[in-house]
């Protein structure tokens, strides 16, 4: 594992030199027409419920245009990772789990419990975890807010918010199709249209999406079988209609049908261990289970309307989200080894793991507007949402006692939660603005719990209610040195509600809590061409919510509080367009976050770094295009990323629950004819073939001190074909 850190630091570095390099001798080759046009384009974004510039927004944002993260090769919501300062994507099988700074949950979902990070899609709020793991179609932006968000977004929102903003319909006719090949027999394809129904009026943009794509695990047990399958169908129709200057009604409806496996499972096998006589092989990206690939289908549907009323003083903005999610049953080798370990349901029967629910939201936001030193927004919010976990049929035929009698639970959850908040900054001065919000939160759950034995159940249904309710303010001053330079420093509160444990009887866990202090700049240098922003931060974060299996008995998961943490912290953000041909975008970031108490059977692990929090992580991307005279343009572009060793785990195991330091580096070229309608691209993704780990799962009754290891794609390849109409 030392070789590995000292090798990623070695590519690391030598990847930084060649670019740095590349960026001297075109910026030396410059002329000063490429000079003037080199300005980096004004980003807007919507992070305030408002659009304003990035650089105006005094929070640590990163926001990405579609073409962007399609440049970057970003088609999924998991890759967002290695372009955000601060942001670590781990993939829990279907669920996806966010944390930002530090700030998150592991295996922490299902009913009664919720992410720390929130998900919004076209401004709805999206509740269950598998929204965090999104093929992203047709997207115009996203944006990552870093830091507590109490105030705007409130609900779960400790870690920060994940905003994605799909395309609004064109006026006129057009549209594109996409269609691509790779290796492990991916096959992708997209498409979308724009028919303005009534010109000016009535407008209506429709978007598909097709993946599918063979698994890179081989099951040596079943020839032909591979783990990590992909088979995804997903469509959006948007209907923009515009009936007069002052009001607009913009529908969104959807729907997606995820037939994939779960994310790949290794098995490090310990050798004295009840799997010690499984045959131990040492290939990663090759297993041998008796049972075949962990089934998991995902269907997912939504409709959600927003409408805008421009009162003259200010808008009135309705949001109205519907959505549905299923997700199960699951079912597959748990063990992942030829011998008949542990499964999750079996073939042809309607048993394994489910969960999901259906969730109403309704926003109404009234924000003024005109050129005034005041500035505001005010706010309600509701939400209803049924949710469920069940899991029938966990098969232990390695313990003979467990192997006869398959002990189950259902769970069924009600969550109903009210908002109401108040946001707005006064202009002191020309340079000096003052900036505040608050946000009055009220949540209750409910939950049903049953234990069963052999599919019956054994007693009553337990029934538990709890209600929560928050006070999370925001403050903070903003100076503006001059047109190009904005410094800014804020203290917040973020409000996670309490959480059930779907799977025991145990009382609800408090809520979290978190204190935020951050301080930044945001700056443009050299005519605007380079933008440098940079965040510093410290959270006192109270009562986090932690789940992970229990070690002493198989299947059992326990969800208790941690006392405390500390995290501090800092980012830097840079995008510096050289050149009107070559552009470099970067960051860097240093964490450090600590339990300052957290008593457990094991012993007190204060001092223990939080899970997903690595202290060091950076990115560079570059893009030059390269003028082909009248057969086109090639834009070639490559990134780097680089993290140093995180935690899975609370345990800090370095041997079963960490990943070691390690640098991806991904590229793409594409050709544009200078007089096409067309373009086509090639593409590679984790070129050194690094192996990663997303999750790990211990369990010291079963696994001994092996673990079963989520593992993210090996080295890829493809290339695609756009046509534009």
């Amino acid at each position: 594992m030392s070789s590995s850190l000292k090798s990623g630091r070695r590519r690391t570095a030598l990847a930084s030199a060649s670019i740095a390099a590349l960026a001297g001798l075109a910026a030396s080759s410059a002329t000063a027409a490429e000079t003037a046009e080199a300005i980096v384009g004004e980003v807007v974004v919507t992070a305030q419920k408002r659009a304003e510039s990035l650089q105006d927004v005094p929070i640590a944002i990163s926001a990405f245009s579609g073409d962007q993260l399609a440049a970057a090769g970003v088609d999924g919501s998991a890759e967002l990772e290695k372009v955000t300062p601060g942001l670590v994507m781990s993939e829990s099988g279907r669920d996806g789990q966010i944390f930002i700074r530090g700030v998150g949950s592991t295996r922490l979902s299902g009913a009664g419990a919720d992410p720390s990070s929130s998900v919004y899609i076209d401004g709805v709020y999206r509740s269950r975890g598998s929204a965090a793991l999104l093929q992203l179609l047709d997207v115009e932006r996203v944006e990552v807010l870093r830091g507590p968000q109490g105030t705007l977004y409130g609900r779960n929102s400790t870690g920060g918010a994940i905003r994605y903003i799909s395309k609004s319909p064109e006026p006129t006719f057009g549209g594109e199709i996409t269609g691509g090949l790779g290796d492990y027999d991916l096959r992708r394809a997209s498409a979308r249209v724009d028919i303005p129904l009534i010109a000016d009026r009535l407008l209506v943009r429709g978007s598909v999406l097709r993946v599918k794509r063979d698994g890179y695990m081989k099951n040596l047990e079943r020839p032909g079988e591979t783990f990590g399958r992909q088979n995804l169908t997903a469509g959006r129709l948007t209907v923009l209609f515009t009936p007069s200057e002052t009001l607009s009604v913009t529908l969104h409806a959807g729907a997606s049908k995820d037939d994939s496996d779960q994310t790949a499972l290794k098995h490090y096998i310990d050798p004295l261990g009840p799997f010690r006589n499984a045959e131990i092989i040492a290939d990663p990206r090759k297993v041998r289970a008796d049972y075949g690939p962990r089934k998991a289908p995902v269907k997912t549907s939504y409709v959600d309307a927003t409408v805008a009323w421009d009162l003259g003083f200010a808008t009135l903005t309705s949001i109205s989200g519907y959505n549905s999610l299923d997700a199960g049953p699951y079912q597959g080798d748990l063990d992942v080894t030829e011998i008949a370990g542990v499964t999750d349901g079996r073939d042809g029967l309607p048993n394994g793991i489910a969960d999901g629910g259906k969730t109403y939201t309704q926003e109404f936001n009234l924000t003024s507007k005109g050129a005034s030193s005041l500035e505001w927004v005010l706010g309600a919010f509701y939400l209803h949402d049924d949710n469920y976990t069940v899991r029938q049929g966990l098969y232990v035929p390695l313990i003979p006692a467990l192997a006869a009698n398959h002990t189950t639970y259902n769970a069924f959850g009600d969550t109903d939660a009210y908002a109401a908040f108040v946001s707005g900054s006064y202009q002191v001065t020309p340079q000096l603005r003052l900036n505040a919000g608050l946000r009055y939160s009220r949540e209750t759950k409910s939950i049903d719990r049953g234990r069963y034995l052999n599919f019956v159940l054994q007693g009553a249904t337990h029934h538990d209610r709890k209600t929560w309710d928050s006070w999370t303010p925001r403050i903070g001053v903003d100076f503006t040195l001059n047109d190009d330079a904005m410094l800014y420093a804020s203290f917040s509160k973020g409000f996670k509600s309490g959480a059930f444990n779907a799977s025991s009887f145990d009382p609800a866990v408090n809520p979290e809590k978190i204190d935020a202090y951050e301080a930044g700049a945001k700056t443009r240098w050299f005519d605007r061409r380079l933008t440098l922003n940079l965040a510093a931060f410290y959270y006192d974060y109270k009562d986090l919510q932690v789940q992970g299996l229990d070690p002493n008995r198989i299947g059992v998961e326990i969800i208790s509080n941690a006392a405390g943490a500390e995290i501090k912290g800092a980012e830097l953000e840079a995008n510096w367009r050289v050149t009107s041909r070559f552009r470099l975008d970067g960051s860097l970031t240093w964490l450090n976050a600590e339990y300052t108490d957290f008593p457990t059977l094991a012993g007190n692990l204060k001092g223990n770094k939080l899970p997903n929090a690595p202290t060091h992580t950076a990115s560079l991307r570059a893009e030059y295009t390269i003028p082909l005279g009248e057969a086109g343009d090639l834009r070639l572009n490559g990134d780097a990323y680089f993290s140093a060793r995180r935690y899975l785990s609370e345990t800090n195991n370095r041997q079963n629950a960490s990943q070691p330091a390690y640098s991806l580096y991904n590229a793409r070229a594409t050709f544009t004819p200078a007089n096409g309608n067309w373009d086509v691209s090639i593409y590679g993704k984790n070129l050194s073939d690094e192996l990663v780990f997303s999750r790990t799962v211990t369990q010291a009754a079963l696994l001994r001190t092996g673990f079963l290891a989520y593992l993210e794609p090996p080295r890829t390849w493809g290339a695609e074909v756009r046509f534009r109409f």
